[in-house]
């Protein structure tokens, strides 16, 4: 009897509690912050075909995957007093970002000289100088966060008040929202500066035009005015174009617009930058 129970004993040695608990498939995927665009465009208080689309991921491209260049501006006829509306939603997918704009002139130039124009005076075109145009000094330009009725209302956020263009190559540097700054009013919970954007919700920067002397005011929040009322009260900016000349005649001029969005988690230091850095002309 003692050899049988030394054998139970035996037998029993291995039969502890356990239990065995396995987390299976475990991936890493990186995020997206990829930066859509889109433009509703009026020209004296008409919607704008040729310049307005729907959401693109792509400007260079286009939605449709071509070769096609979206363009926030193209008007090839201008005359004193005429004027512009834009309001651009930008959307981040999917991540918290910085946004910034960058615009840049490239060409001021001088397309050809008419009589009056040479009359006015002005100097005969060269056409190997592509800076030797006056539009873009003529060309008052207000930027504003908008919340996307298309109308520059007392809450909203001015960013520059009918700036026009020097005569040089260089671009414009706007911070939108990054460490110091966020145009749409929010803050960072712990310093009470800049915040970025939360993705997949959409924010509007807006911006008006006229060619020649302006005026431009806010609406109050209540009121229901759009840009498609072409009545000079209700105009998103009063373009009287006076006080203009002969000078301007045939003169074109060409910008980039672009706008960055940059990773906002464990990137709390990133800065936009600010102001006009000149460039050589191309």
């Amino acid at each position: 009897m003692i050899a049988v129970v030394g054998v139970v004993v035996a037998g029993a040695t291995g039969a502890f509690f356990s239990d065995t608990e396995t987390s299976t498939g475990n991936t890493f995927t990186a995020g997206a912050i990829d930066l859509g665009v889109d433009n509703t465009s009026y020209y004296n208080g008409v919607l704008n075909q040729g310049t307005t689309w729907t959401i693109d991921w792509d400007l260079s491209k286009g939605s449709d995957g071509q070769s096609e260049v979206h363009q926030f501006f193209n008007f090839l006829d201008l005359k004193p007093g005429d004027w512009g509306e834009d309001t651009i939603s930008l959307h981040v997918n999917n991540n918290p970002s910085y946004l910034c704009a960058d615009v840049t002139l490239r060409t001021n130039d001088d397309k050809s000289s008419t009589e009056p124009e040479l009359a006015s005076p002005d100097v005969a075109e060269d056409l190997l100088n592509f800076w030797d145009g006056e539009l873009a000094g003529h060309i008052k330009w207000y930027w504003w966060a908008d919340d996307g009725d298309n109308v520059y209302e007392e809450d909203e956020n001015l960013l520059n008040d009918g700036v026009a263009f020097p005569n040089q190559a260089g671009t414009y540097h706007v911070a939108l929202a990054d460490k110091n700054t966020n145009v749409w009013g929010l803050t960072d919970t712990v310093d009470g500066d800049g915040a970025p954007i939360p993705g997949e919700r959409p924010f509007y920067i807006a911006k008006a035009w006229c060619f020649g002397d302006s005026e431009f005011e806010a609406y109050e929040p209540s009121d229901d005015i759009g840009p498609i009322d072409t009545s000079p009260v209700v105009r998103p900016v009063n373009c009287s174009g006076l006080n203009e000349s002969n000078i301007t005649q045939t003169d074109g001029m060409t910008m980039d617009i672009a706008f960055r969005a940059e990773q906002a988690r464990n990137n709390s230091s990133f800065s936009c930058g600010s102001g006009f850095t000149p460039t050589s002309p191309q």
